[in-house]
């Protein structure tokens, strides 16, 4: 049986960023698989529209009979909604995903076509972890059109961005660096999935996501040997480098320190650029997230835009986010302390643990100190009839000199009076991310509109059984 192995990358999009690792990312990952020896198809894909990705990708794998094994990885940028990942194609538009991308739905349909003994997807794209393996998980009930052994590999979480390099990818790196690891005997794709496991263990920006449905005992290798040629290269190419960089800081004197500040400020965010930022983000969520066509008839929305934290529903998880991150600034003042409230009976003098537990409490401070025109967002859908719940989503943005931390609060209320919602409510959704200054936030839009619906849906279809028909 013949084993195929399809090698997608972007540098250039028309409405995108450019990424121009990618070309390099996929020489790369073309020379690791050609050195393990065992595909006999290797197809390079570089810069294609949509429909030009697709009619490639129909042809490779249309002149092939029984499959052994399909390799197909990805590099460039990924987009993703409620519902699906989009592999972004050089015209993907936001607007029109489905026509402009391959969907994760669609490729699953063509890996599925070709009826091979093994899968493996390896992805190096923003927003591509949790989305894949929630899409996957459907597929893992045995069934005759399922995957017969499966394995993904992707670079980060759905609402994480995977680092482009120079000249390749960190994530395409780690993974050749994996492969490349053992020096004799089998490389078993398992293998290399514990050592991407260590190498981003401490990385909070980038986890990578894993889902394997087989033995664990699938092979990229039959023996380690074959990528002696390869490491050998990669290593001659290492000292060259090493020998001209240490050339150069002979040659060239070390910067100063006012050269230093000079470049670290060029990265850092001004005040326009953060509320460019939130603004557009803001934006986005308003229009997404507004109850338009089934629940309009259902819920009316108000929104409500803030310059400060003001909703008491997200203030305890803003401080608990910010408390535990190391910021370069105090843009934003957020601590915990535990003591006793108030000194109601004079007993200052005594220690907190002679006072019953209700004495002393964890306190919660949260402040402020930059003046931004917009950083939190209160979307509210109240319902029209009586049965149905009204829900208030909080979505809080608070900024850092290199970041922007996005809390998502999503509660819901019940009636406690005529007309009156219980304004305490139950919490049901609470998550959190970090985004950089200069991110497109769409997918992140899609995904916390996405699950707000999806909430709103399950409550009304909740409703609608409790009620005799």
């Amino acid at each position: 049986m013949a084993n195929i192995a399809i090698l997608i990358g972007n540098t250039e999009y028309e409405t995108l960023s450019g990424l121009p690792c990618c070309e390099a990312d996929v020489l790369a990952v073309k020379e690791l698989v050609e050195s393990a020896g065992k595909f006999e198809t290797i197809e390079v894909i570089l810069n294609h529209t949509s429909s030009q990705l697709k009619d490639r990708m129909r042809s490779a794998f249309d002149n092939h009979g029984p499959v052994g094994e399909v390799f197909f990885y990805f590099t460039g940028h990924g987009s993703g909604n409620e519902t699906d990942f989009f592999f972004c194609a050089t015209d993907f538009d936001t607007k029109r995903p489905h026509e402009t991308g391959l969907s994760h739905s669609d490729l699953l349909g063509l890996l599925r076509s070709l009826d091979a003994e093994l899968v493996v997807k390896v992805i190096d794209a923003c927003n591509s972890g949790t989305l894949l393996v929630k899409s996957d998980q459907a597929l893992f009930p045995t069934s005759k059109q399922g995957f017969k052994n499966l394995i993904q590999i992707a670079s980060c979480l759905d609402s994480q961005n995977a680092l482009a390099g120079n000249p390749i990818s960190l994530f395409t790196e780690k993974f050749r660096a994996a492969a490349l690891r053992k020096k004799e005997g089998v490389v078993y794709y398992s293998d290399i999935i514990d050592t991407l496991r260590d190498e981003f263990l401490r990385n909070d920006s980038q986890t990578p996501h894993f889902v394997a449905q087989g033995t664990g005992r699938e092979q990229f290798a039959e023996n380690a040997k074959q990528f002696d040629a390869l490491r050998a290269k990669l290593l001659s190419q290492f000292a060259e480098t090493e020998i001209v960089a240490n050339i150069s800081s002979v040659l060239q004197p070390s910067p100063s320190p006012l050269e230093i500040l000079t470049r670290a400020e060029g990265t850092l965010a001004k005040k326009e650029l953060v509320q460019e930022f939130i603004s557009c983000f803001f934006d986005g969520l308003t229009g997404r997230a507004s109850p338009n066509g089934s629940l309009g008839q259902f819920f009316s929305s108000e929104f409500v835009v803030h310059s400060d934290f003001r909703e008491p529903t997200a203030r305890d998880f803003i401080i608990q986010v910010l408390s535990g991150e190391k910021r370069p600034d105090n843009f934003v003042t957020a601590s915990t302390s535990f003591g006793i409230p108030e000194d109601r009976f004079g007993l200052s003098g005594l220690s907190i643990a002679m006072l019953p537990a209700a004495e002393a409490r964890e306190h919660y401070f949260l402040r402020l100190n930059c003046t931004l025109d917009k950083v939190q967002l209160k979307i509210t859908f109240s319902p029209k009839f009586a049965t149905l719940k009204q829900f208030v989503l909080v979505v809080s943005c608070a900024p850092s000199l290199d970041r922007c931390y996005v809390m998502e609060v999503l509660t819901q209320h019940p009636l406690r009076d005529w007309g009156i919602f219980d304004p305490d409510g139950v919490e049901v959704v609470r998550r959190w991310y970090r985004m950089n200054w200069t991110d497109n936030c769409d997918g992140l839009v899609n995904k916390i509109s996405g699950k707000l619906k999806e909430i709103v849906d399950e409550s009304i279809t909740g409703a609608l059984k409790a009620l005799p028909e």
